[in-house]
């Protein structure tokens, strides 16, 4: 039997006040346990055949990027493995705490910094036998309507992360889906899902996406890389109607790929345009220039710094950071005296 076909994922999703003083995300042995027996019976309050299934709680609180992510930028297989799911366990919880502050396994924790929202995550597996399919309906049917925490729960988890808590949600994985794309769509970002959504429901097959800004886009299962194809005109912008709408649908996009720890690269599908490895920046070079050597910063007033024109060695370049952190490279590459042509 293959016993990762039994297990269902759910999330404690918590709404949280904007933090006053020192919290901590991650939970000990002892407030594990304390939690994991609330939210037992907060489950099984829901849905009554979860007792006989047995209930695996995650030590720590996440964004809901982390538990929304590839399978190995998630916390699932590292909580299945600490709770050895892996084989049939008998009915009953397991709560997975810190031990002398360390995790049984750093992708429970958060990754790479803590969380910064005020929407947090707490995962939960239940392992169940054949009957998975029906148990998973009734909690599809019935927790995001009546599967609120009670004051138990939320008390503990207010205790043990000196969190104020607003709210507690228990939810099944699609739930968390359908509410964070109902949050993008009230923010107008909703058409940046469809990439995400593919990678998470159909990591394995490949296809193309057209996004906002006429981004064409294709994922690589093999990969597991979102590849963004960039193509430059003759004046150096991006060969769309409008590029200015390119760069910003370019930077919300990869910011939610980013989020959900999904991983990109950009595509140079014109001559003379050169991708840095990392990712950071591309260089557009725009041939013979007769202008003195210097570095001019182009702005947009909505999207901020958008290139750096550079003429060095009697050569005009253009450089477009891909990153934030592709900015301060630039500015200390260009600085150089042999900028113009590194990379």
């Amino acid at each position: 039997m293959n016993q990762a076909s039994n297990l269902i994922r759910l999330v404690v999703g918590i709404e949280v006040r904007p933090r006053q003083a020192k919290v901590r995300f991650v939970l000990d042995r002892e407030q594990a346990t304390r939690i994991g027996g609330h939210l037992a019976d907060d489950l099984a309050g829901c849905v009554e055949a979860v007792t006989g299934g047995h209930l695996a709680i995650g030590p720590a609180l996440l964004e809901p990027g982390q538990v929304l992510a590839p399978e190995s930028r998630s916390p699932w297989q590292a909580l299945a493995r600490a709770a050895r799911l892996d084989r049939p366990q008998a009915p009953g919880i397991t709560s997975i705490g810190t031990h002398d502050g360390q995790l049984p396994d750093r992708m429970l924790g958060a990754d790479p910094t803590p969380p910064a929202g005020q929407f947090l995550c707490l995962p939960l597996l239940l392992q169940v036998g054949p009957d998975r399919d029906e148990i998973l309906a009734a909690l599809e049917r019935k927790l995001f309507d009546g599967g609120a925490l009670k004051p138990p729960a939320m008390g503990e988890l207010a205790a043990a992360t000196g969190l104020d808590p607003i709210h507690g949600q228990l939810m099944t994985l699609t739930d968390l889906m359908a509410l964070l794309k109902m949050q993008l769509a009230g923010a107008g970002l909703d058409p940046f899902w469809p990439p995400i959504e593919h990678v998470l429901l159909l990591p394995e097959q490949a296809t193309k996406i057209e996004l906002p800004g006429d981004i064409q886009a294709r994922w690589n299962p093999e990969r597991q890389m979102l590849t963004i194809s960039l193509a430059i005109d003759d004046n150096g912008d991006v060969a769309v109607d409008v590029p200015r709408l390119w760069w910003r649908a370019f930077r919300q996009q990869t910011a939610l790929l980013d989020q959900h720890r999904i991983d990109w690269q950009v595509e140079a599908t014109t001559p003379g345009l050169h991708i840095d490895p990392t990712m950071r920046w591309a260089r557009v070079d725009r041939g013979v220039s007769d202008d003195a050597d210097e570095v001019v910063p182009e702005r947009d007033p909505e999207l901020g710094l958008l290139s750096f024109h550079s003429n060095r060695g009697r050569r005009r370049y253009r450089y477009y950071p891909l990153r934030s952190e592709g900015i301060a490279e630039l500015q200390s590459m260009l600085a150089e005296p042999d900028s113009g042509t590194r990379g």
